[in-house]
């Protein structure tokens, strides 16, 4: 869980009830590795920024473009969000706290 304030606030409002088996945890400042979905921001930012942008509707058309791909194909956004260690660490948190004794 991504640790900015607005979302601290945003849970304390209980807008949707929590699992007993899901813990919450949340993410430590400026760690961009931990959260796969600031890599989708990234493809954005390298295609409109230090652009100067004749219209909105240009800029937003940029955008799109560079959306219409992840949007279209899992593939790509397991490209831009499946790091390996990742993968491994969670793989391991969930063998750990498997009630599945059998898992493969």
């Amino acid at each position: 869980m991504d640790a900015l304030y607005l979302f601290r606030e945003l849970k304390d409002l209980k807008l949707h009830e929590v699992p007993d088996r899901i813990h919450l945890v949340p993410l430590p400042p400026y760690s961009p590795e931990l959260n796969p979905v600031e890599a989708i921001g990234d493809v954005i930012k390298d295609r409109i920024g230090n652009t100067l942008w004749e219209t909105l509707d240009a800029l937003e058309e940029a955008i799109a473009e560079e959306l219409w791909p992840i949007y279209e194909t899992a593939e790509r956004v397991r490209s831009l969000v499946s790091h390996g260690w990742l993968l491994e660490q969670v793989n391991a948190v969930v063998m750990e706290n498997s009630a599945i004794t059998n898992w493969k």
